[in-house]
């Protein structure tokens, strides 16, 4: 029996084409909501195509909530917030291929009522891979037994698996367990919805423009190796 691939990540609001393709390279992906919440992350906030080049969409919190875990952070109240998110992808997708056919998927969404940030990033995880076609088993590291709060302490909960680590936080996640294989990502340059190419978006942006062969993009972007680094 093959030892699953195992990726543990803090949750984004709706992450980056690498997160996702972190997503599509794992047998199990570990939403970290027991994870530290990080001011000037992608936890709250996500970039979109705009005519000028890219636009911030922040979700406001309470304040107080650095350091604490991800699940619990509380989102300011009030739903102003959600309108102008969903007027800002309208605004700069509505001409786009493929953003009236998600529409009906994603608009509900923007008229919940969000309590916490947790709640909030893991539900825009989850429909961006079913958006996606992604079929990889997602799990809340507050659901696993003690709910941890760790890489190491997720990690020991899932049990027997190979630790996959995206290249860009590789590094960090040396320090905190044992990586077993690392995901590349060869972001391509893609046509978006205006003049010019800005990289880093959501993942929306390349959903919206390509659609249905947004996975085969993501899945040629990405390439997973073992680890290189010796550990002790």
């Amino acid at each position: 029996m093959e030892i699953p691939i195992v990726a543990v990540r803090a949750p984004e609001y709706w992450p980056r084409i690498r997160v996702m393709a972190l997503v599509d390279a794992s047998d199990r992906f570990v939403l970290g909501d027991t994870l530290q919440y990080s001011r000037q992350s992608h936890q709250n906030r996500t970039l979109v195509r705009t005519p000028q080049g890219s636009q911030w969409l922040s979700v406001p919190l309470e304040g107080g909530q650095h350091g604490r875990p991800i699940g619990e952070v509380a989102i300011a109240d009030g739903r102003l917030w959600l309108r102008k998110h969903w007027r800002a992808l309208q605004y700069n997708y509505r001409t786009s291929p493929f953003f009236e056919f998600y529409e009906p998927e994603l608009a509900p969404l923007f008229e919940r009522s969000w309590r916490t940030l947790g709640e909030l990033t893991c539900t825009s995880v989850r429909v961006l891979g079913d958006l996606f076609g992604i079929d990889t088993f997602l799990s809340l590291a507050s659901s696993l037994d003690g709910a941890p709060g760790s890489i190491e302490g997720i990690r020991a909960a899932v049990g027997a698996c190979s630790y996959l680590a995206a290249a860009d936080m590789a590094a960090t996640d040396r320090k905190l367990t044992k990586v077993g294989c690392v995901m590349h990502v060869d972001a391509p340059e893609y046509r978006q919805n205006f003049a010019g190419f800005e990289p880093g978006m959501s993942a929306l942006d390349l959903l919206f423009n390509y659609g249905p062969e947004a996975l085969s993009m993501l899945r040629r972007a990405a390439s997973v190796r073992p680890d290189s680094i010796i550990q002790t």
